[in-house]
């Protein structure tokens, strides 16, 4: 807060200017006063006054100024500071340029110019005086029209009309560097017996027209059109490049222009960051860096953009990315249903144990009844319950008497593998009904898939591909960067990485490609190109969770707190929502359900396993064949020279499968 004494007469601040500078600060709920002065003549008096008050004073002198001294008085660690500020010095005009070109006639110094007359006006109290035409002529008037002054500060001038009466003046200007109008409006008046009198309300109410004002505003295109015209960025149907969230802002930003009677100029650039050095490309983070830009329509927040840019908030809008790919039916790998597995793999040991268990039992059982082959009667016999058989081998050996433990066993080994079945069945069926899910599980999965990946020409994937440390996901961060090594970073020459939207529609359909996307654009051209059947084939994997979008600002701009006003007064009002339902386009899903054909690739394992069971068939049928039969005539040669009948007749039945009696 700035109170600046114009009385050349008058060696310090008159008491009624002490009281209304007090009751004004103590209005604003201003708790630290800082004096600028080269006179400590009133300082005294004035901070004794204002401590009854619970306003803390601190004071520099300014006759030689030292801008540390300064600064530990102007940048103090509170919401809101006072500043006064002794015209009468010969330097003060040093210190309101040096707190313009800082950026201190802003919103968190509230300024309070007190124009005392001098004590020889001989006033009267029928004195009829224009305070405003009376300051315009004044020589403070006209310095402040000749500094960098913005819509945001708030200056107060107290212009002395009486012997103790004040009219309250505020002071602006639209935009000094962009040719705006320096503004002084009445808002109020003190005298002695009444006190203040001054207006509540907001400043920006006060401040509602801004005379045709011309703000930069840069934003991102894909595609730098040859003829730009607002409406490829406002209109219903938005120009080639442009996002959706790029026209969500853009729209929210241009309503807020059309009340407030201001304008933007355009500029285009392809990429949201880059880096913050004066011979990098120009980006929107960058430009607004540097002070050529004035505000841009989105950004995302960053962590590392805090110390260059500020955002405004609420947000805007919201973005989500996604792979989108097709989920093929032909073919092996990870894209696949799998159809060998509606079970976990919990589920899978506990039927493993089980089915051991049962194993033993039955080992144990064929033991006692006197099995010659116990070990393969209790093998076969659960291997045969799975595969919903009976297996039994008493049509060559007698059993003596068969246990109740064996009967046992195989009873309920049968009702498990029964049981185990149906669920088996049940799942499949129920998982054929359901609609497609996705079966890519993960980015490590797609990773590992062998689709190939595209990304949609837009500036956030510039990004991600260009600043190392920008990443889509923070949870994702490693295998965004394998994603980076594996798949983008070594393509092959020639092979597509960034593509146009209606290139990347039709590499989905091909099912070649994971195409990168923002899920508002992807649910308007897929709605309008995908038919039902491919939707129901279509599979998306999520890159970036649903992210808030701000619009950005210089940092320490001067209409960051215009726009947070104004996008909270949108946001209360429902206009926000209404934008945001108008632009944005409902999500496309698979309608109803429809069974599925297996894919091959999916029930494979099946093949396969009925494959070896061939191939191990034949081995046995070749061992019993060739090399039993031979070993057999071995051992008949062998016991013929031994004369033993019995042995012979055996192998002989054993070659031939029929009984055989040697004469």
């Amino acid at each position: 807060m700035v109170m600046i004494c114009i009385a050349p007469i008058i060696l310090g601040m008159k008491d009624v200017s002490k009281t209304m500078s007090l009751d004004y600060f103590e209005e604003n709920f201003v708790k630290f006063v800082c004096l600028l002065t080269c006179q400590v003549d009133w300082i005294l008096d004035f901070t004794k006054k204002a401590s009854n008050r619970s306003i803390a004073v601190s004071h520099a002198n300014i006759k030689l100024l030292d801008e540390s001294e300064v600064n530990g008085c102007l940048l103090q660690p509170v919401s809101t500071i006072g500043v006064i500020l002794d015209t009468k010095c010969v330097g003060y005009k040093d210190v309101m340029y040096y707190a313009s070109s800082n950026k201190l006639l802003d919103a968190n110094h509230k300024w309070l110019l007190v124009d005392e007359m001098s004590e020889n006006c001989n006033l009267t109290e029928n004195v009829n005086i224009n305070p405003e035409k009376s300051f315009h002529t004044s020589e403070i008037s006209k310095y402040l029209e000749e500094i960098d002054i913005s819509v945001n500060a708030d200056i107060t001038v107290a212009t002395q009309i009486g012997t103790d009466t004040f009219d309250l003046l505020e002071t602006f200007n639209f935009g000094k560097t962009k040719g705006g109008k320096f503004v002084i409006s009445e808002v109020g008046t003190w005298d002695s017996e009444t006190g203040l009198n001054i207006s509540k309300r907001f400043k920006f109410y006060r401040r509602w027209d801004f005379q045709n004002l011309t703000l930069r505003m840069i934003v991102v295109m894909s595609q730098f059109p040859k003829n730009f015209n607002r409406e490829m960025l406002v209109g219903r149907v938005p120009g080639p490049g442009v996002n959706v969230v790029t026209q969500i802002g853009t729209t929210i930003l241009e309503e807020i222009a059309n009340i407030h009677n201001f304008r933007y100029h355009y500029t285009i650039t392809d990429q949201w960051i880059g880096l913050y050095e004066r011979n990098a490309t120009r980006v929107v983070s960058n430009s607004l860096y540097f002070g050529e830009q004035d505000i841009s329509p989105v950004l995302r927040y960053f962590k590392k953009n805090a110390d260059y840019i500020d955002i405004i908030h609420p947000r805007v809008t919201t973005i989500e990315t996604r792979y989108y790919y097709r989920i093929l039916s032909y073919g092996p790998g990870k894209l696949e249903n799998q159809f060998l597995r509606p079970l976990s793999r919990h589920a899978w040991w506990c039927v493993v144990a089980m089915s051991v268990a049962c194993g033993v039992v039955l080992l144990l059982a064929a033991v006692l009844e006197q099995r010659p082959l116990s070990g393969q009667y209790a093998l076969f016999s659960v291997i045969a319950s799975i595969c919903q058989q009976f297996f039994e081998d008493v049509d060559s050996i007698r059993v003596t008497r068969p246990s109740t433990a064996g009967k046992l066993t195989i009873l309920v080994t049968g009702i498990f593998c029964v049981l185990i079945y149906n669920y088996y069945t049940s799942s499949v069926v129920s998982w054929l009904l359901n609609g497609p899910p996705p079966s890519i599980n993960s980015l490590w999965e797609l990773l590992d898939s062998p689709l190939k990946l595209a990304y949609e020409d837009i500036g956030y994937t510039k990004t991600w591909l260009t600043v190392p440390d920008y990443n889509y996901n923070r949870r994702n961060l490693k295998v965004e960067l394998e994603m980076r090594r594996k798949k983008v970073w070594n393509k092959k020459k020639g092979e597509p990485l960034m593509v146009p939207l209606n290139v990347g529609i039709d590499m989905i359909e091909s099912g070649e490609y994971a195409y990168h996307m923002e899920v508002n654009t992807a649910n308007k051209l897929i709605s309008a190109k995908f038919d039902q059947k491919e939707l129901c084939e279509l599979g998306s994997l999520q890159s970036m969770s649903p992210t808030s979008l701000y619009p950005i600002v210089q940092k320490n701009s001067p209409y960051r707190e215009f726009y947070i006003w104004s996008i909270a007064r949108l946001s209360e009002r429902g206009l926000l929502t209404v934008i945001r339902k108008r632009i944005l386009s409902p999500s496309v899903v698979c309608e109803g359900s429809s069974p599925r054909a297996l894919a091959l690739g999916g029930a494979a394992p099946a093949f396969i396993l009925l494959g070896i069971g061939y191939l191990v068939g034949l081995i046995v049928m070749m061992v019993e064949r060739l090399v039993m039969k031979k070993l057999c005539r071995f051992f008949i040669i062998f016991l013929k020279q031994y004369n033993d009948r019995g042995g012979c007749e055996f192998f002989l039945r054993l070659i031939y499968k029929r009984k055989i009696t040697l004469k």
